[in-house]
């Protein structure tokens, strides 16, 4: 999918037909030029071609994405910036603010007047730089995305121009924790997975993650690219309040399922007993109610997403 508008914000740029043109700044302390396109996503594959100019040996190119008009910040990824050949940022460029996540690479390795190839792959908050068809860096941002909307931001003299800035989404994911037993293998089956394809969400269970000699690193992972974290906490069991805790530390967002309070199931414990839990029964009511409760949970965890989602994940 490709912008048909591409808006400027800061600084002068020349829009043209899939190319936009940074030729000046406004602000000599924060030399910054920002457009914004009419294309949102938050899960998917961004790709813009960026050449750095010939004159400007400052220049930066980077692809603006998470970006939220209302508070006027968001990150983003590209060549050029901190004396770093690649960079991973957060920025408030209205405000004249950017901090530094992730840079690798010598700044003066980078060829004015040559053509990068960049892509950003985004899944949770698990963010992939690619230049030229190599990923040159890997990263997880600070914090889940604010906003949906997509950019460019160019810094310098001028010069730096965009073009072919195209986004292909991909579903968001939802990670889901629990215990492999019955009845919570149904509970998957019959509601939690029917429910995330019904909303567009990629649900998965982390199946691996209770076998012998599991790496942290794939769990962490798994929590990162996802989108949602939907959690079945009834039974005592450590991997799930782990991981639970996991997904809360780093902001991922969580949705918390439990079995009614009852002689069979007690009362979730204090650690978590604050968070909104969806409570139910096995009763064929009770399945009713947990499924809609959960796809109106879902939805409004989805709902500063671009357009609405068919259970294929298009819009």
């Amino acid at each position: 999918m490709r912008p048909e508008t591409l808006i400027p914000i800061l600084g002068g740029w020349d829009i043209e037909p899939n190319r936009a043109i940074f030729t000046r700044f406004e602000n000599k302390l924060f030399k910054a030029g920002v457009a914004i396109a009419d294309l949102r996503a938050t899960s998917g594959r961004i790709r813009a071609k960026i050449d750095l100019g010939s004159a400007d040996h400052a220049a930066e190119g980077r692809i603006l994405f998470g970006f939220d008009a209302a508070e006027g910040r968001g990150f983003s990824a590209g060549v050029g910036g901190y004396d770093r050949a690649f960079v991973l940022d957060e920025v408030a460029p209205i405000l004249g603010n950017a901090k530094l996540i992730h840079g690798l690479g010598k700044r003066e390795n980078l060829k004015h007047g040559a053509t990068y190839a960049i892509e950003i792959n985004l899944r949770g908050t698990n963010t992939q730089l690619f230049v030229d068809g190599v990923k040159v860096l890997e990263h997880n941002l600070p914090h889940p995305l604010i906003g949906d909307q997509i950019g460019v931001l160019a810094w310098g003299q001028g010069g730096v121009t965009f073009s072919d800035l195209e986004v292909l989404r991909v579903p968001p994911r939802a990670f889901v924790v629990m215990q492999f037993t019955e009845p919570y293998n149904s509970l998957w089956e019959e509601v939690i997975k029917p429910v995330a394809d019904k909303v567009g969400l990629e649900a998965y269970r982390a199946d691996d993650v209770f076998r012998p000699g599991i790496v942290l690193q794939d769990i962490v992972r798994g929590i990162s690219t996802s989108q949602v974290i939907i959690a079945e906490v009834t039974p005592k069991n450590p991997n799930v309040y782990y991981e639970l805790g996991y997904a809360h530390a780093v902001g991922v967002p969580t949705i918390l399922l439990a079995e009614q309070p009852g002689e069979s199931s007690p009362p979730l414990p204090f650690d978590i007993s604050g968070f909104r839990c969806i409570f139910y029964d096995d009763a064929i009511r009770g399945k009713r109610k947990v499924e809609a409760a959960l796809e109106k949970h879902l939805r409004n965890i989805l709902e500063r997403s671009d357009e609405p989602i068919g259970a294929n994940g298009n819009p």
